[in-house]
């Protein structure tokens, strides 16, 4: 096992407390390469950089098997999306390749001190098989990230992509309203779009269609 410890004092203090039980080292995780074998993170992450350490620990050529983590409860909402919140960008990058989950939401009473926000327990477990496929994932990226970035509603939004009558059909059958707010709909309803926007692009660019 391996610690890492950005503060002298703690890390000495750890070191007296687990002898060769484990390796502390002293400085920045964001600066330490993650190791290059399998190995899984258990951290309490310091609220003011938790978005960093995600995206270091998610985006690495070499991620984590699962990685259970302590942030603060807003950030936990924005990682996890539906069914704790509604879906963000945040939640909706991390779904096809990574299964989200809070755990467990912790007490104030639990840390000593005791903070002045909430807490809870955030599982990031990475899927053995994606739920884009690598040739998706680009558009799936494109789209989420533009239609995040429109703001308004879904059905307009996503007006590059699907026609009215497209988007009437595909409201109808994923069950959601095409007047709501992309963070409305839920991840599963977000697939059914990309794959519907992924089918037709293929089919424009089989030989013979024009």
């Amino acid at each position: 096992m391996i610690a890492v410890e950005i503060d002298p004092e703690l890390c000495r203090g750890l070191r007296r407390e687990l002898g060769d039980r484990a390796e502390i080292s002293n400085g920045d995780i964001l600066t330490k390469p993650l190791p290059a074998g399998p190995f899984k993170v258990l951290g309490n992450l310091p609220f003011a950089r938790t978005t960093d350490m995600v995206r270091k620990l998610v985006e690495a050529p070499n991620p984590p098997e699962d990685a259970w983590i302590i942030v603060q409860r807003e950030a936990g909402h924005r990682f996890a999306g539906s069914p704790y919140a509604g879906e963000t960008l945040w939640s909706l990058r991390l779904k096809p390749w990574w299964h989200v989950e809070i755990l467990e939401r912790l007490r104030r009473t639990d840390f000593d001190p005791p903070p002045s926000v909430e807490s809870v327990l955030l599982w990031l477990n990475r899927r053995t098989r994606p739920l884009i496929s690598r040739g998706e994932a680009q558009l799936y990226h494109t789209f989420i990230e533009h239609v995040f970035g429109a703001g308004g509603t879904i059905n307009l939004a996503t007006r590059r992509w699907l026609t009215r009558t497209q988007m009437k059909q595909l409201s109808h059958n994923l069950c959601f309203q095409p007047n709501a707010a992309p963070s409305r709909l839920r991840f599963e309803q977000w697939l059914g779009l990309i794959r519907f926007v992924a089918r037709q692009r293929s089919k424009s660019a089989a030989p013979g269609i024009h």
